[in-house]
């Protein structure tokens, strides 16, 4: 296969990983080895699969590597919302079909279950909870919105709660919303302390190696594998390394590369916090599309979380972060108008990578090399189970929800750049645009 055309690159502006301790030096590959099994991504799918595979195969070598350090990549950058059900409320398939939808929750229960194990575990200290997560409206049209994802939730007998003006207010402290709909089932956390406490209570037949990023692939098998400082030859290989395996020349023309952006505060005075009231923490959905997510976090800081944009690279600087980091302003200051004066202190980008038909990679892409990836938003909590289930798959275990990956369809092919970023980014205008004061 050659040369790999497409590296992340590891910027330190993330500020969930810039507010942990600092992480011990990394141990990138230096020199020739082997090893039973590669696992290429150390995110959400990539730290499951590893786990999942030292489990299943104790006497295994299993290698995991990373481009940069665990906890500042993609899966290090999400919002920190663990989802069990439909996060984007507007899905037009959304509930069309009951028995899907049932298994998507399936799924995406069974990857928050295989982590809620390990936190549990391991202790692994990420503010892990179980506070569900808001839908809010603060518009006519979201609260439509908010009304229809209520009779979506009833036909797949999922439960929630309605909360008024004063019931928002109440909870979060703030007066911006008009309607919010509460469901419980998801769990919010620090991501980037989850991924590396994840990594660090890996078997002990899995070793990790950062700041290896892939930049050759002999494809056999035995894969030969090239890094900056190292070699691997390996008989099985994973990619769980999302829309970066198009770098490895799989679905190249298949997958739908973006950016999403974040800012965070700098943590809030106890005069403050006391100022806003409500909850000490939550986390808010938009009930508009591309409106803005919000989450209050235990160490008194706010996230703010809006824009996407298209990068064929994956980049996550210059013009756009400064763009995103005015929007994030607006918002923050017309949700908490008494902190106008409360500067952010980190903004960031997180690659995510999409598929036009909303389809993920799953399963066997050539002789010894597999893949798990393409979440469509849902990376947490599906990219776990993938990786649980690309693992067990490797290994010919089987289950209800494995046959429900593996009878999936895939990815369908794009039209060709400039005209997918053009089309990319003027979607993201419009739906921008249709949120009005939801952003």
């Amino acid at each position: 296969m050659g040369a790999v055309t497409l590296l992340p690159a590891s910027r330190r502006d993330n500020g969930w990983f810039e507010t942990l301790e600092e992480a011990p030096p990394a141990a990138p590959l230096i020199g020739p080895t082997e090893a039973d099994v590669v696992v290429v991504g150390a995110g959400f799918t990539g730290l499951a699969a590893a786990r999942r595979l030292g489990e299943l195969r104790p006497d295994a070598r299993i290698l995991l590597l990373e481009a940069g350090r665990i906890g500042n990549n993609a899966a290090g950058r999400s919002s920190g919302f663990g989802i069990d059900h439909a996060h984007n409320i507007r899905s037009e398939g959304f509930a069309e079909s009951v028995e899907f939808e049932q298994q998507q929750i399936a799924l995406n229960r069974a990857g928050l279950a295989y982590l809620d194990e390990a936190v549990t575990a391991h202790d692994i200290d990420c503010d892990w909870t179980w506070a569900g997560k808001t839908h809010a409206a603060c518009t006519e049209r979201g609260v439509a919105d908010l009304e229809h994802f209520a009779t979506t939730l009833d036909r797949i007998d999922e439960p929630y709660e309605v909360l008024d003006a004063d019931a928002m207010a109440d909870r979060l402290g703030i007066n911006h919303y008009t309607r919010g709909l509460h469901t419980p089932g998801t769990v919010l956390m620090q991501p980037a302390a989850l991924c590396r406490g994840l990594a660090a209570n890996l078997p002990p037949n899995v070793v990790v190696h950062e700041e290896t990023p892939v930049t050759w692939l002999d494809a056999g098998p035995p894969h030969d594998l090239w890094t900056d400082g190292g070699r691997v030859l390996t008989p099985s290989l994973l990619l769980a390394n999302n829309g970066y395996l198009a770098g490895f020349g799989f679905y190249r023309h298949h997958l739908i590369p973006v950016v999403t952006w974040g800012s965070m505060t700098r943590p809030l005075t106890d005069q403050e916090s006391a100022s806003i009231g409500g909850h000490r923490t939550w986390g808010v959905i938009p009930a508009a599309p591309s409106g803005t997510t919000v989450r209050r976090l235990p160490d008194s800081r706010v996230l703010v979380r809006n824009v996407y944009s298209y990068s064929r690279h994956s980049l996550a600087g210059g013009r756009r972060r400064q763009r995103a980091g005015r929007s994030h302003r607006r918002a923050f200051e017309a949700r908490f108008p008494g902190l106008a004066d409360v500067p952010f202190e980190y903004t960031w980008g997180g690659p995510l990578s999409m598929a036009r038909n909303g389809e993920p990679v799953f399963g066997t892409l050539a002789d010894g090399i597999h893949a798990a990836g393409v979440h469509n938003g849902t990376g947490l909590s599906r990219g776990a189970i993938c990786g649980k289930l690309i693992a067990e798959m490797m290994c010919s275990e089987s289950s209800d929800l494995l046959d429900t990956m593996t009878t999936r369809g895939r990815p369908n092919r794009n039209v060709p750049d400039p005209i997918l970023g053009w089309g990319v980014d003027l979607y993201a205008q419009r739906l921008r645009l249709r949120s009005g004061r939801e952003m």
